[in-house]
């Protein structure tokens, strides 16, 4: 696992921000669980030691290392699964481990009324599936959860000439929960990403079938300025 709160105090020194329109970058993602962080060209040699190609940390992702991004456009997919074919037995472990979960939030106080209803339907249910299990079709999907996992798609320069750009995309790590082997209490598991961005071409707005001939045109040091060409 990479040592998260190292490198987060790395980051305090080498973060930039970006922002919609004035650089080049569609949108920034708001989620509490999706942390990301943006740091220019220059301090990208800083997090080599944390660069595993083949065997990357399960805490951190290097979103784009060695490939700097010049414009970068992020986007959610929702992503669920739905299992078909389970059996009444099943669907009673399911019901009494999550009825299990509501008890001990009521014995604290802590239920909502929607909570206190949904407890005395997991109830219900339970008792219907002890005497007449061959009438139930069962399936269990997190679709309803509205899982969305984010990713980043970044144009980059394949080449040192820059001459050539190439296109990738990246899903984000977002934080995950999982239970206490001791205690069975929910932990949070904390993981974050680091994106690596051209500081010189992420501010310019070039659009994408422009980067190479903006870049030729800058090899010419002297510019002068004349006429204009009409709009069409």
């Amino acid at each position: 696992m990479a040592p998260l709160d190292a490198i987060r105090l790395l980051l305090q020194s080498c973060t930039m921000t970006l922002v919609p329109v004035t650089h080049q970058v569609n949108m920034l993602p708001k989620e509490d669980d999706l942390e990301y962080y943006f740091v220019p060209i220059e301090h990208m040699a800083m997090f080599l030691p944390y660069y595993r190609p083949g065997q990357p940390f399960k805490n951190m992702k290097l979103i784009n290392f060695d490939r700097p991004a010049i414009s970068l456009t992020f986007f959610p997919k929702h992503k669920y699964t739905i299992d078909r074919d389970v059996k009444p037995d099943q669907a009673q472990e399911v019901l009494l481990e999550h009825r299990d979960q509501l008890y001990k939030r009521s014995f604290m106080g802590q239920l909502s009324p929607t909570q206190e209803k949904e407890l005395r339907h997991i109830d219900t249910l339970l008792r219907s599936l002890r005497q007449f299990p061959d009438k139930f079709k069962i399936c269990i999907s997190n679709y309803h959860h509205y899982y969305r996992y984010w990713y980043c798609s970044f144009r980059f320069f394949e080449d040192e000439e820059r001459t050539k750009t190439g296109t990738s995309n990246e899903h984000m790590l977002k934080y995950t929960e999982s239970s206490d082997r001791r205690t069975k209490e929910p932990v949070l598991n904390e993981r974050l990403n680091i994106i690596f961005v051209d500081t010189k071409y992420i501010t310019r707005p070039v659009s994408y079938d422009n980067k190479l001939i903006d870049q030729e045109l800058e090899t010419y040091p002297d510019r002068i300025v004349f006429g204009k060409e009409p709009c069409i």
